[in-house]
């Protein structure tokens, strides 16, 4: 059985991959100049990818008795690419210690496919922050 802390952490993961795919693709549209086609095109393809861990989210929510709710932080984006880049590695951070964080719990409730499920996406959000900050430099 899923606790209630669960049900709330994973809200709040939901809301944020709402409010990180919504970014992105404002910050791919808002994106300039050839040299900068790299960075454009990673966010183009992380839109998608982000809506696919919001539907997983959404689904298991109400899997486990809750209603998923929508509060996404419409917080406009940076303006110029390398702040876009360092917002965005700190956030995919942030992503990585939540996911980390519903896999114990998930574990505690012995929801196996959920706690691995979570390991993924925690592992995906990382990959994301070092591919961030490889075009860094």
């Amino acid at each position: 059985m899923a606790s209630q802390e669960l049900i709330d952490g994973l809200q709040k993961a939901l809301n944020r991959e709402v409010s990180t795919f919504l970014r992105y693709m404002l910050q791919a549209s808002m994106i300039k100049g050839i040299e900068y086609a790299p960075v454009r095109s990673m966010y183009d393809a992380e839109v998608n990818d982000e809506i696919g861990h919001a539907k997983y989210l959404a689904e298991k929510i109400v899997m486990l008795g809750g209603v998923p709710k929508l509060n996404p932080d419409l917080t406009p984006p940076p303006q110029e690419v390398r702040a876009m880049l360092k917002n965005d590695i700190a956030e995919e951070k942030k992503d990585v210690e939540h996911y980390k964080k519903l896999a114990d719990l998930a574990e505690e409730a012995g929801l196996i496919e959920l706690k691995l499920h979570m390991e993924d996406q925690a592992a995906d959000e990382e990959g994301h922050a070092l591919e961030m900050e490889r075009m860094l430099g």
